[in-house]
């Protein structure tokens, strides 16, 4: 179970990345965007991935082992993605 956890938080950096991406490209051709929808689905990336550790932190102290580090740090760059895209999103023009 633990391993599908893992793989679900590496999901879910790459589609951070993937917004911080499209987020960049907006910025550089001064494209507007909807700032709302954007915000909320790397807000919704975000809490998705702390309930991932949460969840697989269940499992693991279930057995009585210690938890993932890897999880952890794919956490802890989902939420520096999330800091920063959303910086990003609000120097976007909004769309009408």
């Amino acid at each position: 179970m633990v391993k599908y956890l893992e793989a679900a938080e590496c999901i879910c950096l790459a589609i951070s990345v993937c917004n911080l991406i499209a987020v960049g490209f907006a910025m550089k051709k001064q494209k507007s965007i909807n700032k709302i929808i954007y915000f909320v689905n790397i807000l919704g990336i975000v809490v998705l991935s702390n309930l991932i550790v949460w969840t697989e932190g269940c499992y693991v102290d279930e057995n009585n082992l210690s938890g993932s580090a890897i999880t952890f740090i794919l956490n802890i760059c989902n939420i520096v993605f999330f800091i920063v895209s959303g910086m990003m999103t609000f120097k976007c023009r909004n769309a009408e």
